[in-house]
């Protein structure tokens, strides 16, 4: 090899070899925050809380005394949840009394507000006592509910009785589910879909800026 093809090919060797460590230390300094909404009571005791990603599930240790606006990080939990490296930021949000837990029952007069004036991603079930699908998917929505609680409110209406909203939305088949981000849908998903399937759109969400 001529010394002018050598100089070509180490200099090629390098450039390759900054390129991959470059990508790397982006890999290493990424993070993803996160927001979750704790009680009064949960903040001045501390709580553990658990926080999915991924279909992957870490514990959150969030000490006692935290005040809104605290930032809680998960040192390298993105390896566990994505295969590389990175921090979950978890930011705080203290919130005055009791934290309803499980999917509420909601009804056209007070959709604005539970859902659309709502700080918080919210899912809402468009359901009926009779529809057999929407009976399947009634134990998927409320384990949801419960794992997700602080960070996604979970809401079903049933459309026999609450007319208005579903035509305002559509609804022509049930169960049909949609996510609320700032007012607006932001994913939907109709029939009675796997958990995996609903939970991948809950993540999503989630992870929306």
């Amino acid at each position: 090899m001529s010394d002018r093809k050598r100089a070509r090919f180490e200099t090629q060797v390098r450039r390759k070899v900054s390129i991959k460590e470059s990508f790397h230390q982006r890999q290493a300094d990424s993070s993803v925050r996160y927001e979750i909404a704790i009680t009064v009571e949960e903040a001045e005791l501390g709580v553990k809380k658990i926080l999915s990603r991924h279909g992957k599930k870490l514990e959150l240790n969030i000490p006692a005394g935290v005040a809104t606006g605290k930032t809680v990080r998960l040192n390298n939990a993105l390896q566990v949840t994505d295969g590389h490296s990175g921090d979950i930021l978890v930011k705080i949000k203290v919130k005055e009394g009791k934290m309803t837990k499980g999917v509420i029952e909601i009804n056209d007069s007070n959709f604005e507000d539970e859902v659309i004036k709502h700080d918080l991603p919210v899912m809402v079930d468009f359901w009926a006592p009779w529809c057999g699908p929407c009976r399947m998917l009634s134990p998927v929505t409320e384990k949801l509910a419960e794992e997700y609680a602080g960070r996604l409110k979970c809401c079903k209406m049933n459309v026999d009785e609450n007319h208005q909203m579903a035509a305002k939305y559509r609804v022509l088949s049930i169960p049909q589910v949609f996510f609320f981000k700032g007012g607006e849908v932001v994913e939907e998903s109709t029939g009675a879909v796997p958990e995996s399937m609903l939970r991948s759109k809950v993540e999503t969400v989630l992870q929306q800026q």
